[in-house]
């Protein structure tokens, strides 16, 4: 199981994280750990390779890598939530992309180019997570009035080094530019048309998995400053009970938010997921990366001055929340899409 196996990387994972940082970008070792491990498969489809993990395995999964690492964990996100495409490629592009192992994806949905008359790509994209260790790029264009997701190798792609951000620096989500670039017909695809996999995976919406995906992130967050926070009460000779009392508060409130996301991603599982359910998982998604905020927040006062040196554990700790709660797959604005979706008033948007 890839969430046991994550579970064994969490000690080794956090011993990388200044060096992370420094370098803002995942170090070659990590790299290697996500490859060898099978960690870029996650959601690729089992006929290529991939373990077509169930999404509450997923969650699971996400949660323990970003436990030990949060940037290792949000690559390990946006590479495997790329890979899902796969299954919206043409099959033969697919089979060929992946036939020589597990390659990293970096992809950014949103079209932030547009391909010409003589098919040719040029743009440039925001957020592109992993970027320096990315084989292909999986990126978002206008063709003809339509969305596309073109499939770019790394040779094609210059990489704009502006990633200087609060958290997450070790995802080197730099900016991306292509410029006018051949596309191949068969190296896109369009996530509005149907997946040609069959299997229960690829019925549940791909913007589900992805702010499933980002929540699983902030579990790991979140359960690595409950730690953090934790073994601070234990070394005090006497604790105030208050701080006490905030922790066991703390603890059930992540508790039941992971468990609430759990049950969720269970009940899409294996079913024709309809708008309620989508709706669901979006506002499951939501609600713990609130929660998992919350609870970060939490636990930094818990520690007091000590927490606001530079590297202190939960510093960076919220640093990292603090950044993933700015993601439009998550942020407030999901709510009210998802609150008409549960009450089946209007039709809701695509990307639910």
């Amino acid at each position: 199981m890839l969430a046991a196996a994550a579970r064994e990387l969490v000690t080794k994972l956090a011993g990388y994280r200044a060096e992370h940082d420094q370098h803002k970008q995942l170090a070659p070792a990590v790299v290697a750990l996500l490859r060898d491990g099978g960690f870029l498969g996650c959601l690729l489809p089992s006929v290529l390779g991939g373990a077509e993990l169930e999404p509450a395995e997923y969650v699971a999964t996400l949660e323990a890598l970003a436990e030990g690492d949060a940037a290792t964990g949000w690559v390990a996100m946006t590479a495997s939530t790329s890979t899902m495409l796969a299954a919206y490629l043409p099959r033969t592009t697919a089979a060929v992309l992946w036939g020589s192992g597990a390659p990293l994806m970096a992809g950014v949905f949103a079209p932030g180019g547009a391909i010409d008359g003589d098919r040719r790509l040029t743009g440039r994209w925001s957020w592109a997570s992993g970027s320096r260790h990315a084989d292909w790029f999986a990126v978002g264009a206008i063709f003809e009035g339509k969305h596309l997701v073109c499939f770019v190798p790394r040779a094609s792609v210059r990489i704009v080094d502006n990633w200087d951000t609060l958290g997450l620096a070790g995802t080197g989500s730099n900016d991306i530019e292509i410029t006018n670039v051949p596309i191949i017909a068969d190296h896109t695809c369009s996530l509005f048309t149907p997946p040609w996999a069959e299997t229960p995976l690829y019925r549940v919406p791909v913007f589900g998995l992805l702010a499933t995906g980002i929540a699983s992130c902030a579990l790991g967050i979140a359960k690595a400053a409950l730690g953090h926070a934790a073994a601070r009460l234990k070394s005090e000779k006497e604790v105030p009970s208050p701080q006490i009392t905030k922790y066991a508060e703390l603890y059930a409130a992540l508790a039941a938010a992971r468990a609430y996301l759990i049950a969720t991603c269970k009940s899409v599982f294996g079913c024709d997921v309809d708008a309620k359910a989508r709706g669901e998982l979006r506002l499951a998604a939501s609600h713990v990366t609130e929660a998992c905020a919350e609870v970060v927040r939490a636990c930094f006062h818990i520690d007091g001055a000590a927490a606001v040196r530079a590297n202190h554990p939960l510093q960076l700790a919220l640093r990292d929340i603090e950044m993933v709660m700015t993601h439009k797959m998550v942020i407030d604005r999901v709510l009210p899409a998802a609150g008409r979706a549960l009450l089946g008033i209007g039709k809701p948007p695509p990307d639910l």
